[in-house]
């Protein structure tokens, strides 16, 4: 028997968790501790869920946390005497001082490190049009995102695919890693595979204001630029006679570009945008703080026009 805890607070926590509870009760393991954050923190950070309803089915310890490193949860992580501690989807880097109550520490990346270390790995696959992600489960070590490999799974990235998506595929792979290695975890042997160094990148953090589009980009690098930062995400933005406009959806157009990037050039079905290459189709968009909704009813509802621009601020 080994005594197991977990630190997190996204979608792909809570997943992982149930995963990792159904997995300790077949091999008479023991999930002793758990931690998320407190509701008020939560609500700063995209995508974050709490963990109580895995607390009323597994019937496990459960703290509701601001900062991890107070006094109080680092007792409490030290009484628990851990053999493995979990942090899957944790909102900051965890510092060595948490990582040394355990003997092993794991967790999850959205790449296939060492490519794409540091924040965000998903938006940032989307952005540049990666048709290949990935999940890696890894050793934590003080150092980012630098630990030896378990195991990895890679999938497609499809174009039609937007961050939700991927993040779903995600989760899934990384259920299936958990599954495929856990005998190992259980033994605490799990594999350890050193990064290669030579094939390290590293994703700087984003931040709700870098989600400006640039419409002297080609309409494919802005329709990447939208999907990667759409729903549950701040949202792609745009100025509008001096609005801020959130597009949530578009699609490239196949037309021939030939006015100004920028250039609303259509508005009767969708609303056609000029950029730097091609044009693109907005869907989905709404005015900051105001309803979201499609091209049509912001037509009919705010009367953008044809030959209007979208601008920068």
């Amino acid at each position: 028997m080994i005594k197991i805890g977990f630190i997190g607070c996204h979608e792909v926590s809570f997943h992982c968790l149930k995963k990792i509870c159904n997995l300790s009760n077949q091999s008479n393991d023991v999930v002793s501790i758990v931690f998320d954050l407190l509701p008020e923190e939560a609500s700063k950070h995209s995508a974050s869920i709490s963990l109580e309803p895995l607390k009323n089915e597994f019937n496990f310890p459960l703290y509701h946390v601001k900062n991890i490193t107070d006094p109080k949860n680092v007792s409490l992580l030290s009484k628990s005497n851990l053999d493995v501690l979990f942090i899957i989807g944790w909102h900051r880097i965890v510092p060595q001082s948490i990582l040394d109550h355990a003997t092993i520490c794991i967790g999850l990346h959205t790449s296939m490190l060492p490519e794409d270390r540091g924040s965000s790995p998903i938006n940032w696959q989307i952005i540049r049009g990666s048709k290949k992600g990935g999940v890696s489960l890894f050793h934590l070590t003080a150092d980012v995102d630098s630990g030896n490999i378990i195991d990895q799974k890679e999938f497609q990235i499809d174009l039609i695919d937007d961050v939700k998506t991927v993040y779903f595929k995600s989760i899934l792979a990384s259920l299936d890693l958990l599954g495929n290695n856990w005998s190992d975890i259980h033994d605490l042997k799990p594999n350890q595979i050193l990064q290669d160094e030579k094939k390290i990148t590293l994703n700087p953090r984003r931040k709700p204001d870098d989600g400006l589009i640039d419409w002297t980009k080609s309409s494919i690098e802005c329709y990447n630029w939208i999907r990667a930062l759409t729903f549950p995400y701040p949202g792609a933005f745009t100025f509008w006679n001096g609005k801020k406009i959130l597009i949530w959806k578009s699609k490239v157009s196949n037309k021939k570009q030939k006015e100004k990037p920028g250039t609303i050039v259509e508005t009767k079905n969708n609303i056609l945008v000029s950029t730097g290459n091609g044009y693109l189709e907005i869907t989905l968009l709404q005015i900051y703080d105001e309803p979201l909704c499609n091209s049509q009813v912001f037509e009919k509802s705010y009367q953008i026009k044809v030959g209007e621009l979208f601008e920068n601020s």
